[in-house]
């Protein structure tokens, strides 16, 4: 009887490897990241570009090297961050992948206990240099956020109101 073979079985991954299913891995190499597909490198970009990172997920997902949910939990994201890139390529490239300068749309620039505060003293009838001043701000009166709650006129005054005199 002769001795039984020992098979090669496949090494462990090693730390600096990301296994997204069992044809695709992301390698970390200090700031640089990889996608490796099939022994492969097919995507490479710096650590910090989020552009580069959102592009590889939907690189992978688009050319049906791996699923949603498989690049989700390798990047360490939700499904839906996934399919959000997905349709901002489609609709943009890469372009659309980045964030757009300014405020976050539908964010609060004020807090909003700040935001009560200032409603509360507004609604006491002080103005708006009177506000600044008790809030603490320099010069300028918080405009922006007291634009929607400005003190009511009175009626608008019509034409047809007036009744001319004869003489």
């Amino acid at each position: 009887m002769s001795a039984q073979l020992a098979l090669a079985l496949p090494c462990a991954a090693p730390s600096n490897c990301v296994v997204i299913n069992a044809r695709c891995s992301l390698r970390v190499e200090e700031d640089q990241r990889v996608i490796v597909v099939a022994g492969l490198p097919v995507h490479h970009y710096r650590a910090e570009d989020a552009v580069a990172e959102a592009y590889a997920m939907v690189f992978l997902v688009e050319a049906g090297f791996a699923q949603q949910i498989e690049v989700a939990r390798a990047f360490a994201r939700s499904e839906r961050t996934v399919r959000r890139y997905q349709e901002r390529y489609a609709q943009g490239g890469m372009a659309a992948l980045g964030r757009a300068a300014g405020w976050r749309r539908g964010r609060r620039r004020i807090r909003g206990k700040r935001l009560h505060s200032i409603e509360a003293l507004k609604s006491e009838g002080l103005s708006n240099r009177a506000i600044a001043q008790r809030l603490g701000h320099r010069d300028r009166p918080p405009r922006r956020p007291l634009l929607r709650h400005r003190r009511p006129q009175g009626p608008p005054i019509m034409a047809a109101n007036f009744v001319e005199a004869s003489p």
